[in-house]
């Protein structure tokens, strides 16, 4: 996707970003205390229209606050045999560095084909980080991002499995969220992390009697957007603003890879966003409409996009600038005040947290 809002000169820009994410290589996959977000921030400031000099700022936080230093990439890996890796984290440099040389000898297409329809396709990976840097890194059009992706759904592959079949199919994402909320409303499960509390939530019998299959949309990804932005407004929760990022995640992957339009893909991807919406207890929700016309009211609060992204970029709370990105992307496809209301009040949460003061 070309450069949303355009500042300095967008040949420049690129070059910056490309740079940045070949440095941010030196990186392990784990940084202190979270996931390694700094090249999913880059590539969202780059579209946003940051600044080369500001990118470069960002990649210096980020390298003394959080990064940790990437293993050597000695693992000679044959073709085919990704299964053997998975759950092994020392194999990530290994693996990010096959799948680029891969990607640049053939496409980033052939490969991502390979990958997902070999190893369990398992979209809560790293609290699905995983699937949102793939996309990110094909946003980009950037192999060694893309391989990034792929490698880090192998080392820290979580599957997601139940005892028993689900129960019968929703009728629409919003019932099934429904159900969910009628059975386990308010349920607290152990764990700090977003992952350690999913993997609670796998293990709850209750959970596994009660979670009701995909529903059969004709338009999956727009209906679960919709369920995404709605639950996030009504609950402002950090485990649900994942949930509507990996949709917009998921939207890119399948775009550049239609073939992953499966059913198996689309039942994997579902029963992971209702374990993730059971683990912050699985909140009452109105649908969209119900909230937009709720809100009509805000509509003066409104700023343009342009304003968002210059809000946006100046910060260093990488959450904030990709969930500011993803609504705008969203926002192109299927219109609403709650986009820019969702990104406006992240970004004032990120600018209290960041200076004491709102944006």
């Amino acid at each position: 996707m070309d450069r949303v809002f355009c500042g300095e000169n967008v040949a420049d820009s690129e070059a910056v970003l490309r740079r940045l994410l070949d440095a941010n290589q030196e990186f392990a996959l784990d940084g202190r205390g979270t996931t390694n977000h700094c090249p999913m921030a880059l590539t969202a400031l780059q579209r946003m229209g940051a600044s080369g000099r500001r990118m470069q700022a960002f990649f210096e936080f980020w390298r003394q606050k959080y990064a940790n230093p990437a293993l050597p990439a000695s693992l000679v890996i044959e073709a085919a045999s990704y299964d053997k890796l998975l759950g092994d984290r020392e194999a990530f440099s290994s693996l990010q560095q096959v799948f680029r040389r891969r990607i640049e000898e053939s496409s980033a297409e052939a490969v991502i084909k390979e990958v997902l329809l070999t190893v369990p396709f398992s979209p809560a990976t790293t609290a699905f980080h995983a699937l949102i840097r793939l996309a990110y890194g094909l946003d980009a059009k950037h192999a060694g991002e893309i391989g990034a992706g792929l490698a880090a759904m192998i080392v820290a592959n979580f599957p997601i499995s139940l005892a028993q079949k689900p129960s019968p199919r929703a009728k629409t994402v919003f019932d099934g969220f429904a159900v969910l909320s009628a059975a386990l409303s308010g349920r607290v499960f152990a764990g700090r992390m977003i992952t350690e509390k999913m993997r609670t939530v796998v293990q709850d019998e209750d959970f596994a009697r009660c979670v009701p299959a995909c529903p059969d949309s004709p338009d999956f990804l727009s209906d679960l957007a919709q369920l995404a932005l709605a639950a996030y407004w009504q609950s402002k929760d950090f485990t649900v603003l994942h949930i509507l990022t990996v949709v917009h995640a998921v939207r890119v992957i399948v775009d550049a890879v239609p073939e992953l339009d499966s059913e198996h893909f689309r039942e994997q991807l579902w029963l992971a966003l209702c374990v993730a919406y059971v683990s912050v207890g699985a909140p009452a929700l109105q649908d969209l409409a119900t909230c937009e016309q709720a809100l009509e009211v805000r509509v003066a609060q409104l700023l343009p996009w342009s304003d968002l992204f210059a809000l946006a970029t100046m910060l260093n709370d990488d959450h904030a600038i990709k969930l500011t990105y993803s609504c705008y992307r969203e926002n192109m496809l299927r219109p609403s005040i709650l986009y820019q209301l969702s990104a406006l009040d992240s970004i004032n949460k990120a600018y209290r947290s960041q200076s004491g003061k709102s944006a």
